[in-house]
């Protein structure tokens, strides 16, 4: 496996994408080029989680895909749009690099946790707006993933976060800490919200995606993925969509691997990764 640290803002440190490249060996595949997806860590745009970073990157990786992990824009300096350009420079930077890397450039997945899942979905529904290439200055086509992987996903901001816990500070909901993130303001009004609530943006532009959730997910609800869902439906865009009964938000790889404490165990939802690797073989055939 090779491993490389590449920064993508010259203004935030903490914004990069990990590397986690099979090597080219000469003894199998040589020179192969090889599919790749582009993981985005949830963190409620507070901070980006580990556990749905390298071990999620490993696994894909176990399954002959490239992985790049994304440390996008979160906290302060999280304010909309900043993650979504995050997502699409390092979309650009993966095929910019696809040639040195054997990534087949025509095979880019964005993978993408709760709040990640909104980024990710973001990379789909917006790559070819105006202010998205033209702040980069990029080629629109460059900027498009080519398939799309969101688990327990924020869609829409109609009930997230669910939190009223109070935090130390300004004496803040959680709720309200992200919202003045990202939004500017702990109270943004409707009209804001729906600017960036993607099911409301789909169009048959958007590449094909595979969603997963619980449906009693405490955190995020399931209408999320099932109102992304119903838009993909809308504008005949393939999915597939999987609704496991139960489940506590975060599960991550469900397993052992990912798990902070027994409820981040849930064996009924460990296929997910299997499914979703399934379904982007197939997708790529």
């Amino acid at each position: 496996m090779i491993t490389e640290k590449i920064k993508l803002s010259e203004e935030n440190e903490d914004v990069y994408l990990q590397t986690y490249l099979l090597h080219n060996s000469g003894q199998f595949g040589t020179d192969q080029r090889r599919p790749a997806v582009i993981i985005c860590p949830g963190g409620g745009y507070n901070h980006t989680s580990d556990r749905e970073a390298e071990p999620v990157a490993l696994r894909f990786l176990a399954q002959g895909f490239h992985a790049f992990v994304l440390r996008y824009s979160v906290g302060q300096a999280a304010r909309f749009p900043q993650p979504f350009l995050d997502t699409a420079r390092a979309i650009a930077l993966v095929r910019d690099r696809a040639e040195e890397w054997l990534v087949d450039a025509d095979r880019i997945a964005v993978c993408g946790f709760s709040a990640g899942g909104h980024v990710a979905a973001a990379s789909g529904v917006l790559w070819n707006k105006p202010f998205i290439h033209e702040a980069l200055q990029e080629e629109p086509a460059k900027l498009k993933p080519n398939a799309l992987i969101l688990a327990y996903p924020v869609i829409h901001f109609n009930d997230w976060p669910r939190s009223a816990v109070s935090t130390a500070e300004e004496g803040l909901t959680e709720a309200e800490r992200t919202f003045a993130n990202i939004f500017g303001t702990p109270h943004p009004e409707q009209e804001l919200r729906d600017q960036y609530g993607f099911h409301l943006h789909v169009d048959a532009s958007v590449p094909p995606s595979f969603l997963w959730h619980t449906a009693d997910d405490p955190v995020v609800s399931v209408r999320n993925s099932l109102d992304f869902a119903a838009a993909l439906t809308e504008h005949q865009v393939p999915y597939e969509l999987h609704v496991f009964p139960q489940g506590v938000h975060g599960l991550s790889l469900a397993d052992e691997t990912t798990a902070t404490g027994p409820q981040h165990v849930n064996e009924r939802c460990q296929i997910w990764i299997d499914l979703a690797t399934t379904w982007l073989k197939d997708l790529y055939r």
